[in-house]
């Protein structure tokens, strides 16, 4: 009989996993400040090596920030779509992943999360995305502005889904994405056609007409992609 090698944790990857469950588990808040690193050496009963490793761990996670000086200390914060995403981005440039996988991924998700925003957008956020496409026609002469309100858009549609996993996910391979966008230049004619798209989002959206909004969110890409890709 062979028995596979076990393997043991480090003491870092213990107390990383215990302060990780008080936090997960709401029993130390969003806000809130952790014990110092005197007193978390003394009640873990670990060196005060094991606790900065423990620490760094968490603070990679997002789970934590460190500050110094006297007002300083460990806070506990909600990890953003930012940790998300480098962690995705390191992941698929180690897979070497192309990035027409990327645009293909987001033409899958973003309608998706268009046909639930038709079902579940609030009144609040409808006049958010009102107001936003406001400032896109007053900054179609503008391209960095205009396209910081085209991506602003599609956030607040992705938002409107009210699913966490899909905002997270298509939130990451959108941000991904907009590190080469922004290096697009678009013309007057190819911003109003987007203006024109976004319009045509909001009165399916107004309408409740999930599945014509993720036509027209899906064609939109798709002219994206097209453009992206002749840059």
């Amino acid at each position: 009989m062979r028995l596979d090698t076990l393997k043991v944790p480090r003491a870092s990857e213990l107390v990383a996993d215990k302060l990780r469950s008080l936090i997960v588990d709401g029993v130390v808040h969003e806000g809130a400040t952790l014990p110092s690193e005197k007193e978390l050496v003394s009640q873990l009963g670990v060196s005060r090596a094991t606790l900065r490793e423990a620490l760094r761990i968490l603070e990679s996670e997002g789970l934590i920030s460190t500050k110094t000086g006297p007002k300083g200390g460990i806070m506990v914060q909600r990890p953003g779509s930012a940790n998300l995403t480098r962690s995705l981005s390191l992941l698929l440039q180690l897979e070497e992943t192309p990035f027409s996988d990327l645009l293909e991924a987001r033409r899958l998700l973003e309608p998706i999360c268009a046909d639930l925003a038709a079902q579940r957008v609030t009144p609040a956020e409808m006049a958010d995305l009102e107001g936003i496409i406001a400032q896109m026609r007053l900054t179609l002469d503008d391209t960095n502005a205009y396209v910081r309100q085209q991506l602003a858009f599609h956030l607040k549609v992705i938002a409107a889904a009210h699913n966490d996993v899909l905002r997270l996910y298509t939130l990451s391979v959108g941000e991904l994405i907009s590190a080469r966008a922004t290096q697009v230049g678009l013309s007057i004619e190819q911003r109003q056609i987007g203006l024109k798209v976004a319009e045509g989002i909001l009165v399916a959206l107004k309408t409740r007409n999930g599945k014509l909004a993720a036509r027209r969110i899906e064609l939109h890409l798709e002219a994206f992609e097209t453009i992206i890709e002749k840059d």
